[in-house]
């Protein structure tokens, strides 16, 4: 295999392929998860009109200066569609939520008052507005809710159904197909001799759906370019990315560099990176003419699953329209050796508020001590061990 290249080339060279989806239409309360692709609007204030913040009575401020005892002149309720006016001098008995009478200018909480029903009688003043929620207060009419590029989360569709926009323009989820390779494979446990239990198929799946892709798998597939190629092509018309796992480094039996390596912009090639050196990449041109890319990441269990992380996670979430992945950043409780000039991708687990420690023992293709992780370090090649202390990027897991 030729030189390696930098972890940040190659993440580079796979977000190249990738473009965000096109946006559609889906109602408001569809929308959880997904980018919105256009900015909301409100289309009416917010309140869309002055309503009571307490249960009680609307009252003019001025007729309330002194404790007093005011006719009720009847009832508001959340939903009345009529506008009452009040009289000065009376009082309107008013729920939250309910609209305020025309001339009302505050509302006097029922814990001031007698609670009565014909004549309230009014123990405390009253300041003009007070307990009184104004129209617009909140949004106004005409003005941005949620900006472009947003992450929608439960607030965001609570403010937009707030202002009465049904449907909201977003970025897709973005469809994954999920192809592991190697005749040993098979779904299930193990038992004949030479048999692995597929769990890549397994792990890249969940780490796509928790990534915020629909997924469908489509492995294992034998080792036979030509059956690989189909299966890829297949999945092509029915996903947004294709990720296939194994056949990739410098064996007999590299199906997946066999089946696409000759194909126009697809390469392959050692990665600076532990685990997970052989990878690559490319286009599928699908018969509705959209470029699919593949990334092609190694078979070991915990070289794709880590390979996943760096690179295919970044390269969905630009499918969906979100930002590139801040990198999250923790403090070693312990030291630990980089003595490799590849980047080394190790288990770690938290041991207080922002600091992490390497699992020990780690061997790269532990599932066993993945499983046991929190998160994973991610340490740029180096030829000493970092110390205690120092500062470092975590992938976290979960």
């Amino acid at each position: 295999m030729a030189e390696s290249v930098p972890v940040e080339d190659h993440l580079a060279r796979v977000l190249a392929l990738v473009t965000p989806l096109a946006p559609v239409t889906v109602p408001t309360a569809d929308a959880m998860g997904l980018v919105s692709a256009a900015d909301v609007t409100a289309p009416t204030a917010l309140p869309r009109f002055d309503h009571a913040a307490m249960d009680g009575y609307a009252v003019r401020a001025a007729d309330v200066s002194a404790p007093v005892s005011l006719p009720v002149a009847g009832v508001v309720a959340a939903g009345d569609a009529s506008l009452p006016s009040l009289t000065p001098g009376t009082a309107w008995r008013i729920m939250t939520g309910a609209p305020v009478p025309s001339g009302a200018d505050a509302v006097v909480p029922f814990e001031w008052t007698d609670r009565g029903v014909d004549v309230v009688a009014i123990g405390q003043t009253v300041a003009t507005g007070r307990h009184i929620r104004r129209a617009g207060e909140d949004v106004v009419a005409g003005s941005v809710v949620v900006a472009t590029g947003a992450l929608l989360a439960p607030a965001h569709l609570a403010l937009i159904a707030g202002v009465g926009v049904g449907s909201v323009s977003v970025h897709p989820a973005p469809r994954v197909a999920v192809i592991a390779t190697g005749a040993e494979l098979v779904v299930g446990g193990a038992s004949g001799a030479g048999e692995v239990s597929d769990s890549n198929t397994v792990a890249i799946s969940a780490a796509a759906a928790a990534a915020g892709a629909t997924v469908q798998a489509f492995g294992p597939v034998p080792d036979a370019p030509a059956a690989l190629l189909e299966q890829v092509l297949a999945a092509a018309e029915l996903a947004d990315l294709v990720v296939t796992t194994g056949g990739i480094s410098a064996g007999d039996h590299d199906v997946v560099k066999a089946a696409l390596r000759g194909r126009d912009g697809f390469w392959f090639g050692g990665v600076a990176v532990k685990p997970g050196r052989p990878q690559g990449c490319g286009l599928i041109l699908a018969s509705d003419g959209r470029r699919v890319p593949v990334l092609c990441l190694p078979g070991t269990p915990v070289a794709a699953y880590s390979s996943f992380r760096l690179f295919a996670e970044p390269a969905l979430r630009a499918l969906a329209g979100r930002v590139p992945r801040s990198s999250a950043r923790a403090v070693l409780d312990a030291p630990v050796d980089v003595a490799s000039d590849r980047t080394l991708v190790l288990p770690a687990v938290q041991v207080g508020p922002g600091r992490v420690a390497q699992l020990p023992g780690h061997v790269g293709h532990s599932q066993r001590l993945l499983a046991a992780a929190d998160v994973l370090l991610v340490m740029p090649p180096g030829d000493a061990p970092v110390p205690a202390g120092a500062e470092v990027e975590i992938l976290p897991l979960g």
